[in-house]
């Protein structure tokens, strides 16, 4: 218990730090941040979800365009300047809840089942700043949380010079999903600059009980 309280005070500290000099991502400004957002919600897009749910929102940028294919998208991120941020930016009444929350001690089961879980470039800070047990354990919780038919998409960042980055690392994560119990729809590397830097975005499409599934070799 006392690990995971140390745990717990180390990602608040370290995302409120981030959070000090403003959207440390740059999503309202940054052309490949916009245009890579634009291609997660296109792999989304040939259907509408009820009930959605965003794990690290950041500013909400990805969260309002997620509002337009869903009648429900509950936002949660540990950072409250970034849930301040998201409120202030706004996106329609009713549709958007944000909510400050540590994803790793939230009630996944007890708020779903969830139509469609995204996580954009969050699941490597937790296996940095958590025990890998507890970052499998938030695995099954999710996939326990998902609606029979309902999705996850997983999308994370490779390359650069940020050690939390290491294409090894980010696909031990994706097969962490699948080995408990999501199974692959559809796999692409997304690749773009942004800042002097060339990315690869592994973005990985799972669905839990889908009939059809169309897995693209990388």
């Amino acid at each position: 218990m006392r690990e995971r309280q140390l745990s717990d005070a180390k990602a608040q500290e370290f995302f409120t730090d981030l959070w000090k000099g403003g959207d440390p991502w740059d999503f309202e400004h940054s052309e490949y941040e916009q245009a890579r957002c634009v291609h997660l919600l296109r792999l989304l897009a040939d259907r509408r979800y009820g009930r959605v749910l965003e794990i690290g929102c950041a500013g909400g940028h990805f969260t309002r365009l997620l509002a337009g294919i869903a009648d429900q998208v509950m936002a949660l991120d540990i950072a409250p300047a970034a849930i301040e941020r998201a409120r202030a930016l706004g996106g329609g009444p009713g549709m958007l809840d944000f909510r400050v929350a540590n994803i790793m001690d939230y009630s996944w089961r007890g708020d779903g089942p969830w139509d469609l879980v995204v996580m954009s470039d969050t699941i490597c800070y937790l296996g940095w700043l958590y025990p890998f047990f507890d970052v499998g354990w938030l695995a099954l919780e999710l996939f326990e949380a998902t609606q029979h038919g309902g999705r996850l998409l997983l999308a994370n960042s490779m390359g650069g010079e940020d050690a939390l980055l290491l294409p090894w690392l980010i696909y031990t994560y994706r097969d962490m999903f699948r080995n408990v119990g999501y199974r692959l729809e559809s796999e692409e590397i997304y690749r773009g600059r942004k800042n002097g830097v060339d990315f690869e975005v592994l973005i990985s499409l799972f669905d839990k009980g889908a009939q059809k599934h169309a897995a693209v070799e990388v």
